[in-house]
């Protein structure tokens, strides 16, 4: 079972995240976090597996906190799950080391195979689709 922290600004979304994971049996909540330095704390003092987090929190960039978490935990795996795909964003966030970007309007069953995919060692960065 893999250990995860959950970290977005809104209680709703960290609620139905971690009743996605809760139910698919393969992940457990090890922590939440409202900010980014929250979501940098959480992950230094229980050191899950992976960080599944919202891209623009208060505090904190994340993608600043995914090169110090990288550093210090190469083998943490990232995702960022937002609401926005510009490229700029998509492009610091692989610099940094994240190893998934998932938009917040994927359906959870492909937010639960991206997880399975990072986990395994894949990258996974889905942007929106444009029409």
């Amino acid at each position: 079972m893999y250990r995860v922290v959950v970290a977005d600004d809104r209680e709703i979304v960290r609620a139905g995240l971690r009743m996605l994971l809760e139910g698919c049996g393969s992940y457990e909540v090890a922590g939440e976090a409202a900010n980014g330095e929250e979501a940098l704390s959480q992950v230094i003092k229980l050191a899950p597996d992976l960080l599944l987090t919202d891209l623009k929190m208060p505090g904190i960039p994340i993608i600043e906190g995914a090169r110090v978490l990288k550093a210090l935990f190469p083998q943490l795996k990232i995702m960022i799950v937002t609401a926005f795909d510009e490229s700029e964003d998509i492009y610091r966030a692989f610099n940094a080391g994240v190893d998934g970007y998932l938009m917040k309007d994927t359906s959870p069953e492909t937010i639960l195979s991206a997880m399975h995919a990072v986990m395994n060692g894949a990258s996974m960065f889905l942007a929106r689709e444009r029409t």
